[in-house]
Order: structure tokens, then sequence, then C-alpha cells
């Protein structure tokens, strides 16, 4: 319980007595107020809710989604790693940045690994414009018109300041090797306002194992 100043209870007391004292006797006035300061002194501030806090996360078996950040240095591109711990993954490396950002990247450079983000309607962000909650996905991979220039990663963020709320759903998969040796290795970066999260896994051919997701509500 915290604690109230015994100067300001006996203002309270005083101010609270001189409104009741033509209504009754003052001790029953008195023993009244001093009930309702105490209950009044027990009553502890909401705390504000966290707007980016994300709710009922699930991720895959055997896999966890790092919610702490390390600081290992300068900002190194297409690693989707938040390398300096500012909340911004792959900042300064051309990809766009929101509130919300999905990031994937791998160390196959051959390989076609899809990275598939749908909002709380169930669209999935795709090129050329925003899904109905404002995500966009700015980058695909490998591609065939040599635009990655060998640096692999897919990028999905909020076009916008408005977070739409409900169920956010992430599935990254492997589309095709192409010449790259199996397993591949994926890093997923997440950015949800001014934190930044983390999961790493591999994927191979083969139903179950070409595929990792994980979902969370906001």
């Amino acid at each position: 319980m915290r604690a109230v100043p015994t100067l300001h209870l006996a203002r309270l007391e005083g101010a609270a007595l001189g409104g009741l004292r033509r209504l009754g006797s003052v001790s029953a006035l008195r023993a009244l107020a001093l009930v309702a300061l105490a209950q009044a002194a027990c009553i502890e501030p909401v705390p504000a809710k966290d707007p980016f806090a994300m709710r009922d996360v699930v991720v895959p078996e055997g896999h966890r989604l790092e919610l702490a950040c390390v600081p290992s240095g300068p900002e190194r591109c297409f690693d989707a790693v938040d390398d300096n711990c500012n909340g911004v993954i792959d900042e300064g490396c051309g990809l766009h940045t929101g509130i919300l950002q999905f990031v994937i990247a791998w160390d196959a450079a051959e390989a076609n690994v899809d990275l598939e983000v749908s909002d709380p309607s169930g669209e999935l962000a795709g090129i050329g414009g925003p899904t109905a909650a404002g995500l966009v996905k700015d980058r695909e991979c490998p591609g065939d018109d040599g635009a990655c220039f060998g640096q692999n990663i897919e990028n999905v963020y909020l076009a916008g300041t408005e977070l739409e709320r409900g169920r956010y759903r992430v599935e990254v998969k492997l589309v095709a090797l192409r010449g790259a040796s199996a397993p591949v290795s994926v890093r997923l970066g997440v950015r949800v306002g001014p934190r930044s999260h983390a999961m790493s896994f591999e994927l191979s051919p083969g139903e179950g194992s070409d595929r990792r997701s994980f979902e969370f509500t906001l």
C-alpha cells in the first residue's frame, strides 16, 4: 500500500471535515473521512498499456524468438540483424523500414527462399502496393533480374504509422535450392515498434522441413 504523508493526510482530513460538519456529529464524520482517505491511499495507478507488446506468440517447436538485443558493433547490411540495437534492422542498406518490419537473410545465394507475411485480415503482403493494414513487400530475392547482387534478403514493412490490431502470421519457406546445398541457414529479424527480435533456423527440401512460421497478436 502506498504511504501518504501525515501532514498531507491531516490537510485532506480537515478539508473533508469542513464540508461535512453540517451533516452530522464531528466524531462520526471524522471516522468516515479517515476510512475514505485510507481507501484512497490504497489505490494504485493503472500502468499504461504497451502498444507494441506482442501477445500469444507461437513459434515452431524447438525454436525461440529472441526478445533481447546484444550490441555487436556498427550495423551490417544484409544479415537481418539489428547489430547496433537501435530498433531498426539493416538500416542504411537500401531497405524500407517502419514500426513493423520483417526481414529474412540466408547464407546460400543460389537458393530461393520466400518471406510471406499476412496482416490481421489474412491479406498477404506483396510488391507493388500495401495490404489493407499497410504492409508492403519491397524486395524479392534472388530474382532473375540480378537486382539482389548475391545479397539475398527479403523485407516486409508497415508503410504508415497506424498499427492494425489483430493476428499477424509470418512464414518463411524454401522454394528451391537452385544448386545450393541443404540445409539453408536463415535468419529472421522482426521489428515491432522500438524493439527488435530474431529467430534462426535451417530449411531443407521435404514436407515439414522446408518452412517455418510464427504468429503473434498486437
